[in-house]
């Protein structure tokens, strides 16, 4: 089979056997795999920092295909099956376990399905605490804060204002159903507040300090800030202004979920959704062949222009 290691260079696509699987686990056939941005940071930290390119990497964990065989162990799947995983690499085959995955709805395809960022969209948003009528701040408008931004509106939101530096994100934004969208660049917190009024509920889907700032001036007295951004810039470092936070009894949600049944569970849950029409992921990725994995890096580097998530198709 092909797998792709990072190297000093770049990505490197080499012949591997396919891997063994024990009784207990399930060897998948891959259909497509999505790219994370976590992936992302770290190939661009690779790429800068020339003593941490000695080792090959292996990366990916949003594989999706079909199942090509079973563990003597393994029930409720069988050769054929369309499949999603909590993992998965970028690799024509990978491993896994029933526990961490879930069976894909005929209508959608599975190379389409990556399973593992719609779980955390979805495990996230049962934390949201968004009650209906609420006004909600998304914060971001890559694939997790317009996929966030959908579910929200499932809940019962009254309005949702979008908020990025970019107004292509903002327009695709729009298109999936934000009520209000603001291009937030060379806008002071408080500018915004004067100009919006307050809001009941703050989504955080950047991972950078600005969009932490911008959640706690925003919300009310008894609002909620959800961190769904994964912090990696800085160390992971932020400030926090515990002095308004105190003031405002904002509740501040880690929206992260790491019990593996919990994320299973919210992509079986988001995958219904998907199958019914009320969540639409397909508008949000660009698909690349697999062999293309430096290019699909490197827009995702740039931010090109219309590329929220790039998918690898094998």
């Amino acid at each position: 089979m092909k797998a792709a290691v990072l190297t000093a260079t770049g990505f490197q696509i080499n012949e591997e056997k396919i891997p063994e699987y024990g009784p207990d686990q399930i060897l998948v056939k891959s259909s497509g795999c999505g790219v994370c941005e976590g992936d992302v940071f770290q190939y661009i930290t690779r790429m800068n920092n020339p003593e941490s390119r000695q080792e090959f990497i292996r990366m990916g964990h949003e594989g999706s295909g079909i199942v090509a065989e079973t563990g003597r162990n393994v029930t409720g799947f069988k050769p054929g099956d369309k499949v999603t995983a909590l993992g998965g690499d970028y690799a024509e085959y990978f491993v896994t376990t029933p526990d961490r995955l879930a069976i894909v709805p005929d209508s959608i395809e599975s190379s389409m399905a990556l399973g593992e960022p719609i779980a955390c969209c979805m495990s996230g948003a049962r934390r949201f605490g968004v009650k209906m009528g609420d006004r909600v701040a998304i914060i971001g408008a890559g694939y997790m804060g317009l996929t966030c931004m959908q579910l929200v509106k499932l809940q019962g939101a009254a309005e949702t204002v979008v908020f990025d530096l970019l107004d292509w994100r903002l327009e695709k934004a729009g298109s999936l159903g934000a009520d209000v969208v603001i291009n937030s660049k060379d806008r002071t917190p408080a500018e915004l507040l004067a100009q919006l009024g307050e809001f009941d509920v703050a989504i955080e889907a950047t991972g950078v300090q600005a969009a932490i700032d911008l959640g706690t001036e925003l919300l009310r007295h008894h609002g909620t800030l959800n961190l769904v951004g994964y912090h990696q810039s800085g160390g992971g470092i932020r400030q926090i202004d515990m002095k308004t936070w105190n003031f405002k009894a904002l509740t501040v949600i880690n929206s992260h979920v790491r019990n593996e049944a919990e994320k299973l569970d919210a992509m079986k849950a988001a995958l219904k959704l998907m199958a019914q029409g009320k969540l639409d992921t397909n508008a949000l990725i660009t698909n690349y062949r697999f062999a293309d994995i430096n290019q699909a890096f490197q827009d995702l580097k740039a931010r090109k222009e219309g590329l929220y998530k790039a998918n690898l198709i094998f």
